[in-house]
């Protein structure tokens, strides 16, 4: 019994570690364009944040393209225009809407069957901070040959500090980070089969 509380302390100390620097390395949101690339790809989640920064990148011409992967059902295409600032041909011929993903997963698989119908090698990735490393974890087992730029966007979970900003954030970020490293142990065992 002893071993076992010992083992569960144990294991509780390395996951607490383990969330703290997972926190403290979160990237920084985006500012300015990244470098020339093929494709823009957002991978959506709440509010209009990180659907603005992508079509903000695609409108100041650092790519060609742009795919919003995971569009919510009842979202029509009229009503992500509205959020286009930039020239209305531009959001006709090159910005595309995925409609099947519903999850991390999902968009990781969504951009990696658009990314091959349009021959993009190098995309950004648009996402919020906090989603950033299993939005990469994921798309580079299912995009091993693309590479990608992460362009993170601020979520409001952290603080000008890079601290949670609140116990919302704290419980956010922890269940995130659970993710994360289902996320990791499955890109280990993707790249040891290759």
């Amino acid at each position: 019994m002893r071993r076992l509380v010992f083992g569960l302390i144990l294991v509780s100390i390395a996951w607490l570690v383990g969330l703290a620097a997972f926190i403290t390395t979160l990237p920084r949101a985006g500012h300015g364009a990244p470098a020339q690339s093929d494709a823009v790809v957002v991978y959506t989640g709440g509010g209009g944040a990180r659907i603005t920064a992508g079509m903000t990148l695609l409108a100041d011409g650092a790519a060609e393209r742009l795919l919003i992967s995971g569009v919510n059902p009842d979202t029509t295409r009229d009503n992500v225009a509205e959020l286009w600032t930039g020239a209305p041909e531009l959001f006709e011929c090159c910005v595309d809407l995925g409609w099947e993903a519903r999850s991390t997963i999902g968009n990781a698989g969504e951009a990696a069957r658009w990314a091959k119908k349009h021959k993009a090698t190098r995309i950004v990735l648009v996402t919020s901070e906090y989603h950033m490393p299993r939005a990469l974890a994921e798309s580079r087992i299912t995009m091993p040959n693309v590479e990608i730029t992460p362009h993170p966007v601020a979520s409001g979970y952290l603080d000008g500090d890079g601290k949670p900003a609140s116990v919302l954030a704290w419980e956010k970020l922890a269940g995130e980070y659970n993710k994360f490293l289902l996320a990791k142990t499955k890109a280990l065992f993707a790249f040891a089969q290759n």
